[in-house]
């Protein structure tokens, strides 16, 4: 039955339909349906748009098979792992799991969204040297790109100098706390 949720709930997300198409709603594998709405942590009002969906089918959702597959689903979302990976997707955690596990969750997930704040960081400002550095050189070789004359592209490659120098300074601290951040979050992965 799992290998079948799998199967299914691959299809399902492939879709990436926010309702289910007639199809899905004549199918009716509703523990299937809600196992996906689980795992991708939705409230149990999702059930209320599929109800909305299936309604042109002329098809009712068994909420009993709907919900067993949700808080099966729902193991699956509510793990350490998962709030950390969503986190370092730029996501926050969905307010779905149970009280008891809130806390730790939230920890995961926020360590999560900082590697994604860092992360982000270092991939912008990688960026920008890069830039920056593709600048200087052209400018030390004498190309005056867009100056009018030459005290003008100096003065903009003794800045680039320094502007180098701070993104540089820069991405060793962000990496450093990157380094950090995966240094305490190991058992997350």
């Amino acid at each position: 039955m799992a290998l079948g949720l799998s199967v299914f709930g691959s299809i399902y997300l492939l879709a990436g339909c926010a309702t289910l198409s007639k199809q899905e709603c004549l199918v009716g594998d509703w523990q299937a349906i809600g196992y996906n709405d689980g795992v991708t942590g939705y409230h149990s009002d999702r059930l209320a748009s599929h109800t909305k969906a299936c309604a042109k089918a002329s098809v009712a959702p068994d909420y009993q098979a709907w919900e067993r597959g949700r808080k099966l689903g729902l193991q699956q979302y509510c793990t350490i792992n998962n709030a950390y990976n969503i986190g370092r997707r730029g996501r926050q955690l969905n307010n779905v799991c149970p009280i008891t596990m809130a806390n730790t969750l939230q920890v995961a997930n926020r360590k999560g969204l900082d590697y994604y704040a860092l992360d982000s960081q270092l991939d912008k400002d990688s960026r920008l040297l890069d830039t920056y550095q593709s600048e200087f050189n052209k400018l030390e070789n004498g190309d005056m790109l867009d100056f009018s004359n030459e005290k003008e592209a100096r003065a903009r490659l003794l800045s680039l100098s320094d502007e180098i120098r701070d993104i540089k300074r820069r991405i060793r601290t962000t990496q450093q706390q990157l380094d950090s951040l995966n240094q305490s979050s190991n058992f997350y992965e």
